[in-house]
């Protein structure tokens, strides 16, 4: 019995050993299931990771090569900017090279003329003594004359011939001037409007202003009309409101305040809250930005010229001309390109270049206060550039460009000449159809009323007066007092931008028919 039980223990160990095994078997198979798995998903994963970087590395590539492309198109694009800028620049400096080979014959055909004109005129003179020694000797024997007085009596005769020589030539030269002095004067001005870069453009008014919709016209008014009442005190600027319309104007006199008030208007339609604090804080802040607008306006164009050595305060007032029209011009933009007109004039001319440019910026800078200061914008000008110790030729080209006193100097010359041809140029100003109206009413009204004008016609948009008289009561002579009276006239009673052209017709026309 107890061999039985042993055998059986044996064989259920047996038994057991190997339902071990199996099972061990059965775990390991599925370890290995499992880590096959695992090495499966990792193999699809990483296959997948691979082909998202190799895609985002294909986009980033791309997307390179598009910035490397875009980088290369603009540096060729600057390059054939930059190429046909030094290409023009070339043909430039080719035509001034030629025209200063021109002048340089030029000059080299005048000094052989003077040469062969001081030969000659050595020549002359060596002919006069031995003509004077020949007359001497003949008054001499025949006269029976003393050498002295033989000398006195051929030095007057010689006097008197050289004065009339002298008249001769004079009067031959101003005809000669005469003729030649108009047709350079014309090529002098196109050459100079040609390099001085005008601007066409009328500057636009800041009188009205449209309101986008109700709520910022809302803004603007105010509770009880408040906000623009307080606007109105802060400003000085009469504001009138059409609510239909939806648009503002505004009446004052001052371009600069009218300015602030409607930049102030739009930073109250765009701020979220207003009341008549927040209206002066707004209006506090667009003075102090106009003020930086000015300078910066004023330094613009001092650096556009190339000026130098202006004083600080003298900038402001340069910019502020830039809020300054007259008949639509800028009166800044005006003063450049009067100055840049002067600067071309100068340098025909052989005057100091940077000297004109600025008597041409400065000639108008009276306009800059004149709306706050009870004087014409020359006697302000004189007094802020003597203020601001300026050259005496910038100053008397200040008073003088309009004529009210002597140009001392050729650069005040030059100046007016700038002046009237930028103020009268096509396209530079313009004027209300009302104002235009009167202006030619006042022109053809004032030559009418002198006696022995027949008719009279304002033409050429007010540019010129045409005055035709009656032949049988007028003269040659009086004509060119009447023109000369009826200049003056003008002058005083009458506004207009540029000059006025006044001709005087007197035509005597006789006609027969023969039967």
């Amino acid at each position: 019995m107890f061999v039985v039980s042993i055998v059986a223990l044996v064989i259920a160990i047996a038994i057991g050993f190997e339902i071990r095994k199996v099972e061990h078997q059965r775990q390991l198979r599925l370890a290995h299931e499992q880590a096959q798995q695992i090495l499966n998903d990792a193999e699809k994963a990483g296959k997948v990771e691979a082909k998202r970087a190799l895609n985002k590395g294909k986009r980033e590539t791309l997307a390179y090569q598009e910035s490397i492309d875009q980088e290369i198109t603009t540096d060729v694009q600057d390059n054939e900017r930059k190429s046909n800028w030094l290409d023009q620049r070339d043909q430039v400096l080719k035509e001034k090279e030629d025209l200063l080979n021109r002048r340089f014959d030029t000059f080299k055909s005048k000094q052989e003329t003077v040469k062969e004109n001081r030969q000659e005129l050595k020549d002359v003179r060596a002919q006069a003594a031995e003509l004077i020694t020949k007359r001497e000797d003949t008054l001499q024997d025949v006269a029976e004359m003393s050498h002295d007085k033989a000398q006195d009596y051929i030095l007057d005769e010689t006097k008197r011939d050289l004065k009339e020589e002298g008249k001769r030539t004079v009067r031959n030269a101003e005809a000669e001037y005469q003729s030649s002095s108009e047709k350079e004067a014309k090529n002098l001005i196109a050459h100079a409007i040609e390099h001085s870069g005008i601007r066409s453009h009328i500057f636009p008014s800041n009188r009205t202003m449209d309101v986008p919709s109700n709520e910022a016209l809302g803004k603007i008014i105010g509770n009880a009309g408040q906000n623009v009442r307080a606007l109105e005190a802060l400003t000085g600027i009469d504001i009138n409101i059409d609510d239909q319309q939806r648009l503002i104007t505004l009446d004052g006199y001052d371009p600069l305040r009218r300015e602030i008030a409607k930049r102030a208007m739009t930073q109250i339609i765009q701020a979220n809250r207003i009341n008549p604090d927040i209206v002066e804080q707004i209006v506090n802040q667009t003075v102090r930005t106009v003020d930086e607008l000015i300078r910066g306006f004023g330094e613009q164009a001092i650096n556009e010229l190339n000026i130098k050595n202006i004083h600080p305060d003298l900038i402001k007032f340069i910019g502020r001309m830039h809020f300054r029209t007259s008949y639509g011009q800028n009166i800044l933009d005006h003063s450049i390109e009067a100055a840049n007109l002067a600067g071309v004039f100068a340098a025909e001319l052989g005057e100091d270049v940077d000297l004109a440019k600025r008597a041409g910026l400065l000639h108008d800078i009276g306009k800059s206060i004149d709306r706050d200061v009870e004087a014409t914008h020359v006697e302000l000008g004189v007094e802020l550039a003597t203020k601001y110790h300026e050259d005496p030729v910038v100053i008397n080209a200040i008073a003088s460009h309009h004529g009210d006193v002597e140009a001392k100097y050729v650069i005040s010359d030059l100046v007016a000449a700038a002046d009237a041809i930028s103020g009268s140029r096509q396209g530079a100003r313009s004027e209300s159809a009302a104002d235009y109206l009167q202006r030619i009413s006042s022109l053809e009204g004032i030559a009418n009323k002198y006696p022995g004008v027949q008719e009279s016609y304002a033409i050429q948009a007010g540019r010129e007066l045409r005055v035709i008289v009656k032949p049988n009561q007028t003269s040659d002579k009086s004509i060119e007092k009447l023109a000369g009276n009826v200049k003056d006239q003008i002058e005083q009673e009458v506004t207009y931008p540029g000059q006025v052209k006044v001709t005087v017709v007197r035509k005597l026309q006789v006609v027969e028919y023969a039967g």
